[in-house]
C-alpha cells in the first residue's frame, strides 16, 4: 500500500513505528503519562459518556464543536418526551428549575455571582447585546486586536452609525500581543477594551488580570469572550475584575448549541440601555394585567422571552459533567495532552505555532508542516479517522480531558512527512 504521503502505512511498518513511538513517548515525556493514582477515572468517562465519539476515531476539535455526552443525550430525550405528554408541566417542573440550576453551575464555573448571569443564545448574542446597550457618545472608541474572532469585533463595527470608532492593535508574528501593544491604541476616549480569553487561531491565552488593569487605568470596560477557555481552564471573573463576560456552550462545555451565558458586573448595568426587552425582562414575569414594566435589577433583564427549552436541559446536564470531573482536573489533563501533542509534532518535524509557556497556552495546539499544504495534512488526518480543523492558516488539535495519549499518537502517525 503506497500511500505514505497521506499517512497510511503497511501493518508491519506500523508495528515497528508503534514500538519506537512508545519508547520515545516514555523518554521524552514520562511525566505526561498519568499514573494509576490519577483521581480521574478516565476510562469510565470515555466509555460512559463518549463511546459514540471515540468509536469514530480521535476527536480533536473541541475548540470547534464538541461531541454530545451520553448524559446530555438522555436528558434531552427525556425532556422531549416530558414535553410531548405534559407541555406545561415540562416548563414548570423541568425548564424553569433547570435554568436556575444551570445558572448556578455557570456562575461557579465563571467565578461570578449567578444572579448577575443571563442565559443567552450564544456568545455572539451576548457580545452584540453589550455593544448595542452600552451608553456611548460619538467620538468614543473601542479597542481590540486584529487576530480576533469576528464576533468580538463585528458588533463594534456596527456601532459606526453612532459615531463609535473601532481600533485594532496588531498581533505579533507569533499570534501574541501584550498590554503595551494594545495600550498604543487607547486614549482618553477609549470606553471599551474587548478580547478573547483564548485566541481561536493561535491558542494564545491572554493575561486577563493585566488587560483588565489596562482597561480600568483608561476608565474603560473590559469585555471578554471566554468560549475557548471556559470548561477547560479555571476562571474567576469577579476577582479578575472582568466587567462583561460572554460565552457559548457548544465547544469545551459539551452542551447543545443555542444556549450561552452573559455575566454583567453590577456596576456596569447602570451604563446599559434597556433593549431586547420582552416578557421575561421584568421582576414579575407572571403579571400581565395590569402591565408592570419593572425591569429585573441584574443581567437577567436581557432574558427576553421563551428560552431554548431543550437546550437548557442539555446545558444543565453538560455542566454537571464538568463539575463532576472538576475544572482543575480537566485543566491539568488538557494541558498535559496538548503539551504531549506539541512534543510529538516537533519530533515529527512539524512547526508548533501555539504558545508553549504555561501562562500563555490553553487547550489548542496550532501547527504547520514545513513543505506540505494544510489541505493535504487534513486529508491524511480525515483518512485516518482523526477530526481536527484549520484556523488562522494552521492545523489545529484541541483535545479534551477524555482523550488519550494513544489517540494523540494515532493522529501523529497519520500526519504526512
Amino acid at each position: 500500500m503506497e500511500c505514505a504521503s497521506y499517512g497510511i502505512i503497511p501493518a508491519k511498518e506500523a508495528g515497528r513505528r508503534s514500538a519506537e513511538r512508545n519508547a520515545a513517548r516514555a523518554k521524552r515525556s514520562p511525566a505526561l503519562i498519568p499514573s494509576e493514582s490519577t483521581p480521574m477515572n478516565l476510562e469510565t468517562y470515555r466509555h460512559a459518556e463518549f463511546a459514540e465519539a471515540i468509536a469514530r476515531g480521535p476527536y480533536l476539535n473541541h475548540a470547534g464543536i464538541a461531541p454530545t455526552p451520553a448524559r446530555v443525550v438522555r436528558a434531552v430525550q427525556e425532556a422531549a418526551a416530558h414535553s410531548a405528554r405534559d407541555p406545561l408541566g415540562f416548563v414548570m417542573q423541568a425548564v424553569l428549575p433547570l435554568r436556575e440550576a444551570a445558572r448556578q453551575k455557570m456562575g461557579r464555573l465563571m467565578g461570578a455571582s449567578p444572579e448577575h448571569i443571563a442565559i443567552t443564545k450564544n456568545t455572539g448574542q451576548g457580545l452584540a447585546l453589550a455593544a448595542d446597550a452600552l451608553m456611548l457618545e460619538p467620538g468614543d472608541n473601542v479597542v481590540s486586536v486584529n487576530c480576533e474572532y469576528p464576533s468580538v469585533v463585528y458588533p463594534w463595527y456596527a456601532q459606526a452609525d453612532r459615531g463609535i470608532e473601532t481600533r485594532l492593535a496588531a498581533c505579533r508574528a507569533d499570534g501574541t500581543f501584550t498590554p503595551g501593544d494594545v495600550a498604543a491604541k487607547m486614549d482618553a476616549r477609549t470606553r471599551v477594551l474587548t478580547l478573547s480569553w483564548v485566541q481561536f487561531g493561535t491558542g494564545y491565552q491572554a493575561d486577563l488580570a493585566a488587560f483588565a488593569a489596562l482597561a480600568h487605568a483608561h476608565n474603560a470596560l473590559f469585555i471578554v469572550d471566554v468560549i475557548q477557555g471556559l470548561g477547560v481552564l479555571p476562571l474567576q471573573a469577579e476577582t479578575l475584575g472582568l466587567d462583561i463576560v460572554a460565552t457559548g456552550v457548544h465547544k469545551w462545555l459539551f452542551a447543545p448549541g443555542g444556549t450561552g451565558g452573559l455575566y454583567i458586573a453590577p456596576h456596569v448595568l447602570g451604563r446599559m440601555r434597556l433593549l431586547n426587552m420582552g416578557a421575561g425582562a421584568v421582576v414579575d414575569v407572571a403579571k400581565f394585567d395590569p402591565l408592570d414594566f419593572t425591569p429585573k435589577p441584574n443581567a437577567q433583564r436581557y432574558e427576553e422571552g421563551t428560552p431554548n427549552m431543550l437546550g437548557i436541559v442539555g446545558l444543565d446536564a453538560a455542566l454537571s459533567l464538568i463539575e463532576e470531573v472538576g475544572i482543575a482536573q480537566i485543566a491539568a489533563r488538557v494541558l498535559q495532552l496538548s503539551e504531549y501533542a506539541a512534543q510529538g509534532l516537533e519530533a515529527k518535524g512539524y512547526r508548533v505555532e501555539s504558545p508553549r509557556a504555561d501562562a500563555q497556552r490553553a487547550g489548542l495546539v496550532m501547527f504547520r508542516a514545513p513543505r506540505i499544504d494544510n489541505d493535504k495534512v487534513m486529508e491524511a488526518l480525515t483518512a485516518a479517522g482523526v477530526t481536527a480543523a484549520v484556523r488562522g492558516g494552521r492545523v489545529r488539535f484541541s483535545p479534551h480531558f477524555y482523550n488519550t495519549e494513544a489517540e494523540i499518537d494515532q493522529a501523529l502517525d497519520a500526519l504526512p512527512t
